[in-house]
């Protein structure tokens, strides 16, 4: 039976999961809404762990819609805690990065290279003693895709996040936008082989690199350098806080 429910606030989407005490996912979901997910768990009687990151209105919206239930807001902890220390800037890890630094540690014991796809691309280092060495952070596709229409709106319409193309076209475009599109993706798929590169160069040529996010099927399809696509690592990392707090 159910033991604990975890929410994975993004910039775009929410996540959730509810897990027994052994881990195993027992029901999940995601949406673009808050209330879908408050719709889901606010009865559950359960323990609710949650990260966050973007606008504050979304943890109040979230809090309203759960009522009385109490959420455990996880946030970063660079001391070691968790398996993870980390010499970031405070203030400056978002909590979904560290929380996916924690399952990666949790998981195995070797340097890993984090690449997390959604609305901004960040591309992370754990070293094989549990240390966050950094990383490098660079819009997603839909942000490239925002800041560019804004300057080019009499050639380039605005885009639903849902209206990319399931393939790329690596074809130069004969027009603004099918330039812009296939720009964003080709350039971004390039820089992420790059960093990739740059971080095992950092941490071993053996080091695995795990790719998670939104946008992480069509980017696993145009890197070159070897990636392990990974699911919900957010939510694992949020388990494994929970669990070491005595919340599941």
């Amino acid at each position: 039976m159910p033991d604990c429910a975890l929410i994975d606030i993004g910039s775009t989407r929410i996540k959730w999961q509810l897990r027994d005490r052994a881990g195993h996912v027992l029901d999940e979901g995601a949406s673009l809404v808050i209330e879908d997910c408050t719709q889901a768990l606010k009865d559950t009687g359960l323990a609710v762990w949650a990260a966050r990151v973007g606008s504050p209105e979304r943890q109040a919206a979230l809090e309203a819609g759960m009522g009385a239930v109490p959420i455990h807001w996880v946030g970063t902890q660079g001391d070691g805690r968790y398996g993870v220390r980390s010499d970031y800037a405070e203030g400056q890890l978002g909590v979904d990065r560290f929380c996916a630094l924690v399952a990666a540690r949790a998981e195995g014991r070797g340097p890993c290279v984090l690449v997390d796809a959604g609305t901004a691309i960040t591309v992370d280092l754990l070293d094989a003693e549990g240390r966050h060495r950094g990383g490098y952070l660079l819009p997603g596709r839909q942000l490239g895709w925002e800041s560019l229409q804004a300057r080019l709106a009499d050639r380039v319409a605005p885009r639903d996040p849902g209206g990319w193309p399931a393939t790329l076209d690596p074809t130069p475009g004969l027009g603004s936008e099918p330039g812009l599109e296939r720009g964003l993706m080709l350039g971004l798929s390039g820089a992420v082989d790059r960093l990739i590169v740059e971080a095992r160069t950092h941490l071993g040529n053996d080091t695995v690199c795990w790719l998670h996010g939104g946008d992480g099927p069509w980017l696993a399809g145009q890197l070159t350098e070897f990636v392990t696509r990974r699911e919900n690592l957010v939510l694992e990392g949020l388990w494994q806080i929970a669990r070491a707090e005595g919340g599941s």
